[in-house]
């Protein structure tokens, strides 16, 4: 409806390589999940890809709550990406999380050169 944004923005240079199969999913469904739902004010989630030289970029903001809901427990996406990234991208990874007061943004930056 009208209180929800979603944006994405991919570069024309995102393309012509690879990465391991289904590493950015879970960033892409926890800025889903845990989008805000203000009534007031627009919910949002943008997504960025970009790419330069050898250096692949992700980057996920959301509007969230300020409180977060009670009793829901803590999932295991990002602990398994973070793992996953350890294993697959040892020294050429970097991931930056801001949970500020009503944004959670997720910034993967990959170094793809072999």
């Amino acid at each position: 409806d009208e209180h929800y944004e979603v944006k994405m923005e991919a570069g024309d240079e995102v393309k012509g390589f690879s990465i391991s199969p289904l590493l950015l999913l879970p960033l892409v469904e926890n800025a889903f999940k845990h989008i805000s739902h203000h009534l007031e004010k627009t919910n949002f989630v943008h997504i960025r890809l970009s790419a330069q030289a050898c250096n692949f970029t992700l980057e996920v903001i959301n509007s969230k709550d300020p409180s977060p809901p009670k009793n829901q427990p803590g999932g295991i996406g990002l602990p398994n990406v973070k793992r996953r990234l350890e294993l697959l991208y040892p020294g050429k990874h970097q991931l930056d999380i801001s949970d500020e007061n009503n944004i959670y943004s997720i910034r993967l930056q990959l170094n793809l050169h072999s």
